[in-house]
């Protein structure tokens, strides 16, 4: 009898709360303040906090049964508050502002992140900044020495620091001087080489001319004329053409081609002394001269009456 007395009296105070919350809920509108609220309904039947900005305060006007839970949200009337102030009277956002919450706290996360890996990033520039302006003032000091004669290594440094310093002008000038000063150096030195080899092309040709002579100066033709040449040096040929046959030939100096070693027709002097008619047994000789640098591959005699005889030097 007492626990359903109790029970009885305690169901009266829960239904007297009730309509207590009920008439003074009537009176909450948005905007008004927490102070207000706690003021006029008393501390919340439950409160989910969300934020600092946000939660939700839910006030009891259901009873229930007894046998159930003292309090649930199902049971009560919930007020949303917004920076202290009710947003809502009767609408749980409790889903809606932990969605946005949980929102908000990954934007300031990837914010955060970014903000980090903005300073890291500018951070490493400065690093890179400094280490590049001392690895110049090393080799700005490093180059300082070097004299000017020493182009190979005046570029290898002006050519690093231009790399570390591409819009520096004097860099820039510096490895165009000594580019193009290289560039010279090399071709001086190819046509230095090109020259001794021609030299000793040429000191190996001079060397061998006994043993062309002795060749050259054998009479050799085709039965009508024969030709002997002496290899004299330095652009100088004498040659010997002789009649062989029965009968009157001529030699003139247009009858005389020298060919060079790349086939081509050399420009010469031929001597007056060949402008001759030529008796059977007799000779005509004389003196043919062309530039020195030049290595007679071939001397060639033709005219109408004698056909074609040559004489070569290889």
């Amino acid at each position: 009898m007492i626990v359903f007395i109790a029970a009885v009296v305690l169901s009266a105070c829960v239904h007297l709360d009730i309509n207590k919350n009920i008439n003074a809920l009537k009176r909450i509108q948005p905007g008004d303040s927490q102070e207000v609220v706690f003021d006029t309904l008393g501390p919340p039947d439950l409160r989910n906090d969300i934020s600092d900005k946000h939660f939700v305060a839910f006030y009891r006007t259901k009873a229930g049964i007894l046998s159930g839970p003292p309090v649930s949200a199902a049971l009560c009337t919930p007020i949303s508050f917004e920076n202290g102030q009710v947003f809502v009277v009767g609408e749980d956002l409790t889903e809606r502002w932990t969605q946005e919450e949980k929102e908000r706290l990954r934007q300031a996360a990837v914010t955060e992140s970014e903000r980090q890996q903005a300073e890291m990033a500018e951070a490493a520039l400065r690093r890179a900044k400094a280490a590049r302006q001392e690895k110049i003032k090393a080799l700005e000091n490093e180059v300082k020495p070097v004299p000017a004669s020493n182009a190979v290594l005046n570029l290898k440094l002006y050519r690093q620091l231009l790399g570390l310093d591409p819009d520096n002008s004097r860099y820039q000038k510096k490895v165009a001087v000594y580019e193009d000063r290289l560039a010279k150096q090399k071709k001086a030195r190819e046509e230095r080489a090109v020259r001794s080899a021609k030299a000793k092309h040429r000191q190996a040709w001079e060397q061998a001319r006994e043993a062309r002579n002795k060749k050259l100066r054998q009479y050799t033709g085709n039965g009508i004329a024969e030709m002997a040449v002496h290899d004299m040096g330095n652009g100088s040929l004498y040659v010997w053409v002789k009649n062989v046959s029965k009968q009157i030939i001529t030699t003139h100096p247009d009858h005389f081609t020298l060919i060079d070693s790349e086939n081509n027709p050399v420009a010469c002097e031929i001597s007056d002394s060949f402008d001759s008619v030529l008796e059977p047994g007799s000779i005509s000789h004389g003196k043919i001269e062309y530039s020195r640098e030049i290595e007679p591959k071939e001397l060639i005699f033709q005219n109408r009456e004698s056909g074609r005889i040559s004489k070569s030097f290889q």
